[in-house]
């Protein structure tokens, strides 16, 4: 729908709206943390969203029409007879269009298969994680299949599991609303998840990723043990592998979903490749990165689900990770208004969204709320003795305890703590009631066990990683847990009284039937924090000093804008600072003129055995500017200097090509000095990987024809310089010549180009190249013109455009008309240069 309308928006289509333009109240989290994925240009599946007010209007028409059957007398409505009553009503004729038309977009020539999966609005408790509560519908074909589907899942907000779930957790359910993310859907190779924090002593130098062979939602469902990598941040090198054999994995069949199979099916793996590692080492590294990448732009630990197919990497979606703090035991959360079940569900959203004189009533439950919020500074505490404890004991309890008479067997501590119960061995939903004396061994998990989870004293579980529904639902209520302890339903019997130890994944027979002192048992966060060993108050100081640096000021009051606007280089990074919070990036950081103030030849360097520390001084010169950025594009150009001026450098004669002419530039300096490119291709490379600014793209002056272009390309590929979703590769037109040949430079596969008009418009104008204080005029016909023929040619091949328009309105407005993908201008001028680009765009879509 237009958003310059006043109709309120049913349906938010990716291409159409950008992470700032909606909210969790329209798309819901998972629809939001979407859109900042693809604003961020990680890799995501086409998709649209389903807003929250769709969920709203219709399930509000529904349950006031239907509430005099579905809650006459005091019953209390199966979650199923809710399903039917939204299923039979149908949507709005305009919601039902907007849906057709966004799922025809999505779909091309053809219906997509895609997903359809909850998006929760849920604002007042970020912490509540929702994990594996709400139904998904994958491999959905078809119209008139996708709109069934989008109801069902609307319908799912509505059951007795997540009624259950949010009293556990103490929210008013009520206060929840549903998007709907409908996605196309990719056939995948292998998918996992990666946790850009140890999702067990949520240590933040290190990071997890789980693997599976097809599709990934058996982790999740804790069907499969993934393979498990433990790597560094730091420099991404491995610190533990865990090898999984892996008999069967799911894939997407070519037949329609229908309800309850999700379209896919189970198929045998090979015994060569059932105990190979999912992951290959290059691959692992490659998803950490982006993995880091999105980490850093959302400034908080993320789980990262994601799948890898024909060779490249796809992100699903992507959650905070935030840790409550844990406690020696769970505390009963019966003090608080919470609803019971359905009705009490059904009842408070009418209250909730039927009148506004009904709603004050939700104030005092927003009051509760807010007194039930713990301190974050006491979080923060807990949380850093839970890696303490976890070091200290861990090595003790392998060594000492499993050799003890009782060990019965090991898997992965997914949950801390201990408890002493009786076994329950399940395989499917039970009407049993469970207590804290019975602690389940689930062979096959499903979500409708999550009562008897939540009922129970611990859990064991014969499948299943760190990143488990199971394993994620156990930590949020401090029930200890063990997964992936493989043959444990033929080694112990049903009540038969074990010790669990979530710590260290290990479980032991127990010859009394209650152990007496289990509720006296010192935890060991407990434990390490009386023993005062951990300088608690000292290292969350540290922390924030770490994790709050300082950041060039935004003015929030500018307009947001589809050009990108790029700051140029013109003075040192500190000098830039106050300037450049509100661009898009900078183009260009000329590494030329920084290595020939530098005095002396990068080669001499070489020569010296020198060359790493010159390295680390370079390479930190691009960082200052990196660091500015924010996140955003750094474009690092090479071949603006001349052969003479490195020439003039201490030991620059000997150390360049005699036969290449002094004023000789760009990519033809460099090939003819292999040496060279080679050791500047170094420092790009350190700078992107070594400090993993991963934003750092290169940009090449003076391409001068196809031929030498493709030479350069071949030299950097050989250093591992090559064309990524994250590394943009860009020409610099410097002079008219290049112009002529933009066609024949387009060709060679690049990223985009940058127009120099400043010095292409001295040359034209008549000016030499080294005239100080020339008067040259950006804003004439000639300039236009030339602008207009190299973007026309880029647009053909879908590259960039980036042009250089210093502060001259008249070609920043051109630049606008034209659809350039970028500008960049003067530091002091961004603000300007935003509020005039943000008002062109108010023309264009204006008409």
């Amino acid at each position: 729908m237009d958003k310059g309308t006043s109709k309120e928006t049913a349906v938010y289509f990716f291409e159409d709206y950008s992470a700032k333009e909606v909210n969790e109240d329209k798309v819901g989290r998972k629809g939001l943390s979407l859109f900042k994925l693809k604003d961020m240009d990680v890799p995501v599946p086409e998709f649209f969203v389903v807003g929250s007010n769709v969920f709203v209007q219709h399930a509000l028409k529904v349950l006031n029409g239907t509430k005099g059957k579905l809650l006459a007398k005091g019953r209390n409505p199966e979650s199923e007879e809710v399903e039917v009553a939204l299923l039979k009503e149908s949507f709005p004729r305009e919601v039902e269009e907007e849906i057709l038309s966004a799922y025809t977009r999505l779909s091309g020539f053809t219906d997509a298969w895609v997903s359809v999966r909850s998006s929760i609005v849920f604002p007042a408790e970020k912490d509540v994680s929702f994990s594996g509560v709400f139904s998904t519908e994958l491999n959905v074909r078809k119209y008139e299949e996708l709109i069934p589907s989008i109801k069902r899942i609307m319908s799912s907000l509505f059951c007795d599991d997540v009624v259950a779930y949010a009293s556990k957790m103490g929210v008013d359910i009520s206060d929840a609303k549903m998007a709907v993310v409908v996605q196309k859907m990719v056939q995948s190779e292998t998918a996992g998840i990666v946790y850009t924090v140890d999702p067990i002593t949520q240590e933040k130098t290190k990071l997890s990723v789980e693997a599976v062979y097809g599709l990934g939602d058996v982790i999740s469902l804790g069907e499969v043990t993934p393979d498990t990598y433990l790597l560094n941040k730091k420099d991404l090198s491995t610190v533990e592998k865990h090898i999984s054999p892996q008999e069967s994995m799911k894939v997407r069949t070519m037949r329609h979903a229908k309800k309850g199979s999700q379209g896919v099916e189970k198929i045998k793996i090979s015994k060569n490749w059932s105990h190979k590692q999912k992951l290959s080492d290059p691959d692992i590294k490659e998803i950490s990165k982006i993995a880091l990448v999105i980490e850093d732009r959302c400034n908080e630990p993320q789980a990262v689900e994601w799948v890898l197919s024909g060779g490249r990497f796809w992100v699903l979606q992507n959650k905070p990770v935030r840790y409550k703090p844990l406690d020696v035991r769970v505390e009963s959360n019966a003090s608080l208004i919470v609803r019971v079940n359905i009705r009490d569900q059904i009842q408070g959203f009418l209250d909730k969204y039927r009148s506004k004189d009904e709603m004050i009533s939700s104030a005092m439950t927003e009051a509760k709320k807010i007194v039930k919020k713990q301190s974050n500074i006491e979080m923060k505490r807990l949380e850093k003795l839970i890696y303490e404890a976890k070091k200290e004991l861990d090595t003790e309890i392998l060594k000492e305890e499993t050799k003890r008479e009782d060990f019965v067997l090991s898997g992965i501590g997914a949950s801390f703590g201990k408890a002493v119960g009786k076994i329950n061995i399940v395989d499917a939903p039970v009407a049993k009631k469970f207590t804290k004396d019975d602690i389940l061994l689930i062979k096959r998990y499903s979500t409708e066990m999550e009562g008897m989870i939540l009922s129970s004293a611990g859990v064991i579980m014969e499948t299943g990683g760190l990143t488990s529904d199971t394993a994620i639902l156990c930590r949020e209520f401090n029930i200890p847990a063990v997964v992936g302890a493989k043959k444990a339903s033929s080694l112990l019997r049903n009540g038969e009284y074990v010790r669990l130890d979530g710590n260290s994944g290990t479980v032991y027979r127990e010859k009394k039937e209650k152990s007496e002192d289990v509720s006296t048992e010192v935890h060991p966060v407990v434990h390490a924090y009386t023993k005062g060993e951990v300088k608690i108050e000292e290292k969350v100081e540290e922390e924030k000093k770490e994790e709050i640096p300082s950041v060039p000021p935004k003015d929030s009051t500018l307009p947001p804008t589809a050009t990108k606007i790029y700051s140029m280089v013109t003075k040192p990074a500190k000098k830039m600072f106050n300037y450049v919070g509100d661009s898009n990036g900078f183009v260009y950081v000329d590494l030329d003129r920084i290595m020939i103030e530098d005095g002396r030849h990068i080669l001499k360097y070489v020569e010296e055995k020198k060359f790493l520390d010159y390295t680390k001084k370079i390479s930190q010169q691009i960082i200052d500017y990196v660091d500015l950025a924010g996140g955003e594009e750094v474009v690092v150009s090479i071949g603006s200097a001349k052969v003479k001026d490195f020439r003039a450098l201490v030991g620059g004669k000997s150390l360049e090509d005699s036969s290449l002419s002094p004023e000789a530039r760009g990519a033809i300096h460099y090939i003819t000095n292999p040496e060279l490119l080679k050791r500047v291709a170094r420092i790009i490379r350190r700078v992107r990987n070594v400090y993993k600014k991963r934003n750092v793209s290169l940009a090449i002056h003076s391409p001068m024809n196809e031929d030498v272009m493709k030479e350069m390309k071949k030299y950097l590929s050989a250093e591992k310089l090559r064309r990524t979703s994250s590394f943009n590769l860009y020409v610099v037109l410097d002079n008219s010549s290049e112009i002529i040949l933009i066609d024949e430079i387009i060709n060679t596969q690049i990223d985009g180009v940058i127009l120099n008009t400043p010095k292409v418009a001295m040359q034209m104008q008549g000016f030499k190249e080294d005239t100080k204080n020339a008067k040259y005029d950006l804003a004439r016909s000639s300039v236009f013109k030339v602008l207009d023929n190299v973007h026309s040619s880029v647009r053909e091949k879908n590259g960039k455009t980036i042009v250089i328009v210093e502060n001259n309105k008249p070609l920043l407005r051109y630049c606008v008309q034209a659809g350039v993908y970028g500008v960049s201008v003067y530091p002091e001028d961004i603000k300007e240069a935003r509020k005039v680009v943000a008002g062109e765009e108010v023309k264009i879509i204006l008409g």
